[in-house]
């Protein structure tokens, strides 16, 4: 049997029993491994492919394989720690905190690697400096400096504008989102030992959908639809919207003189024929900068409760659907309403001390 399936057979048996195995591997275990790949005329990127996908993801990081490629290639083929005169080493702070600066993402194992001291040093070093391990946090767009600033212009126009009270009660805000039909999510059960749990099916990932245009101000919804299954948003169809809002705007709020109409920069909104319309019935556009959703109250402030008051739930029907989401929009408070416009004004500050970057909400 050859060296190499023999390190091989070994791995992918303690992977079959044990899953990810990487913890269970010992630092000079994982020298060897990377020693074998390098005999086997791998380079320092394919040797960490094939150590990871083996062993698991985040095991090993191709800096720590090039490191010991490059002094495999030099001759010495030690695995051991070079040996430093005088005590054995303590860790060097200041190294360990570039070497974290540096890689954000490296795993224990591999800092104790670079700086050649236990991985449990080093997670007491870095738990004792206030260092814990958090997933990033996802935003809708890597901005460039051009769009912070965009951002910020805006932010300022409208944070600074007069008569900002008034322009925030006769401000209408739109927006779209997809409603789904099943909200049900896997559950966590209390069972007996040796009980075994429900099931539940898988919901479909191309179920039916819809998608909601609403449009609303410090009062509550002035007008939404709900289009039909598999629908979009055209130019046209958005001016029909439009019209039918404008309607809706002199039933429900007679006394209102002006409207500032507050929309994100999607084709449809900026198209020449949606600016007439606007001009047509006499609304005055609200600026609104791209790839902007932390600025857009339907995003921040009404689609995640309302998603949230559909989790759990299956609808049957489309009409089961839409009542469902008139609930939600006529059990909110007057202050819910009040508060989604009244915020803007604090996002709009938020991004000027930002200096154009996205607000995370958490």
């Amino acid at each position: 049997m050859h060296l190499g399936q023999s390190i091989h057979d070994y791995i992918r048996n303690s992977a079959r029993a044990f899953g990810t195995i990487s913890k269970m591997i010992s630092q000079h275990q994982l020298r060897t491994i990377i020693f074998y790949e390098w005999r086997q005329g791998k380079s320092a990127r394919e040797a960490t492919d094939v150590i990871n996908s083996t062993l698991g993801e985040g095991t090993v990081h191709r800096s720590t394989v090039s490191r010991w490629h490059n002094r495999f290639a030099s001759g010495d083929i030690s695995l051991e720690d070079k040996v430093r005169s005088g005590r054995a080493r303590n860790i060097d702070e200041d190294e360990l905190l570039r070497a974290v600066t540096a890689n954000p993402e490296a795993t224990t194992r591999e800092l104790s690697t670079i700086l050649g001291c236990s991985h449990s040093t080093i997670e007491n070093f870095l738990h004792v400096h206030g260092y814990r391990k958090v997933l990033s946090r996802w935003i809708p767009h890597r901005l460039t400096d051009a769009q912070k600033q965009a951002r910020v212009n805006i932010c300022e126009s409208l944070l600074f504008q007069p008569n900002r009270k008034d322009f925030l009660a006769d401000l209408v805000t739109g927006d779209e989102s997809w409603i789904l039909y099943d909200y049900r999510k896997r559950t966590t059960v209390w069972l007996p030992r040796g009980v075994e749990p429900p099931t539940q099916p898988k919901p479909n990932p191309h179920q039916r959908k819809h998608l909601l245009s609403v449009w609303w101000d410090m009062r509550g919804v002035v007008y939404y639809e709900l289009l039909a299954a598999g629908r979009t948003v055209t130019a046209s169809i958005y001016i029909d919207q439009l019209q039918h809002l404008a309607d809706a705007i002199r039933e429900k709020r007679p006394r209102r003189s002006k409207v500032y109409l507050q929309h994100d920069n999607a084709r449809l909104h900026v198209a020449s024929e949606t600016r007439q319309k606007i001009a047509e019935l006499g609304w005055h556009p609200v600026a609104h900068p791209p790839y902007s959703p932390d600025l857009a109250p339907s995003d921040y402030h009404l689609f995640q409760p309302l998603k949230h008051h559909l989790r759990g739930r299956e609808f049957k029907t489309y009409s089961d659907l839409k009542f469902a989401v008139n609930d939600f929009f006529e059990s909110q408070s007057p202050d819910f309403w009040a508060k989604g416009i009244s915020d803007s004004p604090k996002r709009w500050e938020k991004v000027i001390n930002l200096c154009g970057e996205y607000i995370v909400d958490i």
